[in-house]
């Protein structure tokens, strides 16, 4: 169910990366199956989801300059999709971290340390 609105907010995203493709939204990453995920796969996952945070947290900057740069004369229509780009950016991080953590879950309990 998670991966399904992970989908759905992407979509979303990328709709509305199409409409103002100025700041771009950098590719979503692989987590892999902690329950049969070696220790350097789980580190490498580890750096990935970092980088892909800080990734996310530049596309939101991007999206602040780009509605600031437009100053008083931003339309609300304009205000929405910044609104939309931004939560859905949120969303889609949140679910990447969410996959993330119950892959470190099930590789410890797998045995991994």
């Amino acid at each position: 169910m998670q991966k399904i609105a992970a989908l759905s907010a992407l979509a979303a995203l990328a709709a509305a990366n199409t409409a103002a493709a100025a700041c771009a939204y950098p590719p979503e990453i692989d987590v892999p199956n902690g329950a049969r995920a070696t220790k350097d796969e789980m580190v490498a996952a580890n750096a990935a989801v970092k980088g892909y945070m800080a990734q996310v947290e530049e596309y939101l900057a991007c999206l602040d300059r780009e509605e600031a740069d437009l100053g008083d004369a931003v339309t609300d229509e304009q205000k929405q999709l910044h609104t939309t780009r931004h939560n859905t950016a949120v969303d889609a991080l949140n679910a990447v971290a969410a996959r993330y953590n119950e892959q470190v879950q099930a590789y410890k309990k797998a045995g991994g340390k």
